[in-house]
């Protein structure tokens, strides 16, 4: 009876034991899913083809920026982290151009369809704005936009053949909205392609008073106000500003 009674404690300490450890398992937490964005490196700007952080992803270096992206990508980002220690500046058009939208660092962002194409790092929220950094040294550059945004002309300081001054007729590209004179001359704009033209001073009703020459003095950049902004059709770097025609 004795070694019959000890049998029975030895099955009810072990039954206890396989309960409390089936209890332990089945309070075990599952798998911790991924969180959107997670797989963004450090120091990269992530753009996705998806919502949310999914689908396609294409990586930027917190050093790399892009004026415009290739077919491919224009305009396919829907989403983006920016997992690097600068402001990300995302552009709705080449060239830092259009609607603009800036991610802290650390931050993700979403966007509709076809609203991406170029984007730019920088370590101030207040450098988003402008794209002036863009014109090489001892070049006169042009912009769309204002601030320095937008499609940018390079123009090369060059002898005209005809007229003997240094600076060169526009093309097809769009009349500017801003400029920066990078040379060590001034720069002296005109309405007409051959360096000639006047405009019209709006704050006189009779219309008498005229404008010859927009001038940008040497290393400034500025957005071009009315009445010039969007008519500049040629100009000229001279060596003071009473050389302007």
């Amino acid at each position: 009876m004795t070694d019959f009674r000890i049998d029975l404690r030895r099955g009810a300490l072990i039954t206890a034991a396989l309960a409390l450890l089936c209890s332990v398992f089945f309070v075990l937490p599952a798998s911790a899913e991924a969180e959107p964005f997670d797989d963004c490196p450090p120091a990269t700007f992530c753009l996705y083809s998806g919502a949310g952080g999914t689908g396609e992803r294409r990586d930027f270096t917190d050093l790399q920026s892009a004026e415009s992206y290739g077919a491919a990508w224009d305009g396919k980002t829907l989403s983006a982290k920016n997992n690097t220690a600068m402001w990300a500046c995302v552009y709705g058009d080449a060239g830092y151009g259009g609607h603009l939208e800036t991610v802290k660092k650390g931050a993700p962002d979403a966007y509709p369809a076809g609203t991406v194409s170029g984007h730019k790092l920088v370590p101030s929220r207040a450098l988003c704005f402008t794209g002036y950094e863009r014109c090489p040294d001892n070049r006169v550059c042009t912009f769309k936009e204002a601030n320095g945004r937008g499609a940018m002309t390079v123009h090369r300081p060059a002898t005209d053949a005809t007229t003997k001054n240094y600076g060169n007729s526009y093309g097809t590209e769009p009349a500017p909205r801003s400029a920066w004179n990078r040379t060590a001359k001034e720069v002296c704009f005109y309405p007409e392609p051959t360096y000639t033209g006047t405009w019209a001073d709006p704050a006189d009703s009779s219309g008498v008073r005229k404008f010859g020459a927009y001038v940008i003095l040497r290393g400034d950049s500025t957005t071009i106000p009315a009445p010039f902004a969007g008519t500049f059709r040629s100009h000229e770097l001279v060596k003071g500003t009473a050389d302007c025609q």
